[in-house]
Parts: structure tokens; C-alpha cells; sequence
């Protein structure tokens, strides 16, 4: 049996300026926060590359999540205290050898190798995309009305 839904008025509601500023501005912010991080990833792996991983820390104290929240591990270099980022299963079989961490002198952070990865830009640059499909159903069902 197929169910078939009739609307009392059968033209397309026409799109106001509000409504296309609207999704104009969120496109704008999702492009703007997807270029944000595709920035913050380039200039880890360009650091990655190009820099030898520090060797001189002490780590002070290592929080392993057992969900979802991120690890980190608490770390001494240059007579400072960094809180790394760093992967789940390397914090639960955590070996400082192992563990390649890498200090952006620019904006005195400290990272884990593994913290510059492409699947975090990935959410990022989909919902851009999807944005854009978003804004292009608006601006074609206002042209058409």
C-alpha cells in the first residue's frame, strides 16, 4: 500500500534573504574552521620532517583513558610542563623510547608524532562539503521561485 502526502499549497517555499545569509555564514565558518586545521596539520608534519624528536624530557605523569577521552601524559622539557596528547595504546603499554615527541618552538607546544594525523581533517572537510551541497539547494530553490 503506498502512502502518498499532498500539501495544501503545492508551490516551493520561497527562500528569504535571512535563510541564505544564514547558510552563506555557516559555509563561510566551516570552510574557515577546515582550513584552521589543515593548517595546524601542515605545520606538525612539516615539523615532523624536519625537526629531530626532543630526547631531554622527564615524564612526570601518564593519564590513560580507558574510553573514549583522549590520553595524555605530562611531561618536563626546558624546565617546563607540557601535557601531550597521545594515542590510547601507546599510553597503556607506555614506553618513553618508544614514543617519539616533537616541540614546536614557534608556539611553544610539545606533541606526539601520531597527533598529526589526516583522519582529523577528514569530519572537517565533510561537513564543508555537505555545506556546500546545503547552499547550492538554497541558492537553486531561490532562483527557481
Amino acid at each position: 500500500m503506498d502512502v502518498v502526502i499532498y500539501s495544501k499549497n503545492k508551490e516551493m517555499k520561497r527562500v528569504t534573504n535571512k535563510e541564505l545569509i544564514s547558510v552563506i555564514l555557516v559555509n563561510i565558518g566551516l570552510l574557515a574552521a577546515a582550513v584552521f586545521m589543515w593548517l595546524i596539520y601542515d605545520r606538525r608534519q612539516t615539523i615532523i620532517k624536519s625537526e629531530e624528536p626532543i630526547q631531554n624530557y622527564s615524564v612526570l605523569e601518564v593519564y590513560c583513558q580507558t574510553r573514549r577521552n583522549s590520553s595524555s601524559i605530562l611531561i618536563e622539557f626546558n624546565g617546563k610542563q607540557y601535557y601531550v596528547a597521545v594515542a590510547r595504546d601507546k599510553c597503556i603499554q607506555f614506553d618513553p623510547q618508544k614514543i617519539k615527541l616533537f616541540y614546536d618552538k614557534e608556539r611553544d607546544k610539545v606533541y606526539e608524532e601520531s597527533g598529526a594525523v589526516v583522519r582529523h581533517l577528514v569530519p572537517n572537510f565533510i561537513l564543508y562539503l555537505c555545506s556546500c551541497i546545503w547552499l547550492f539547494v538554497v541558492i537553486k530553490k531561490r532562483l527557481s521561485s
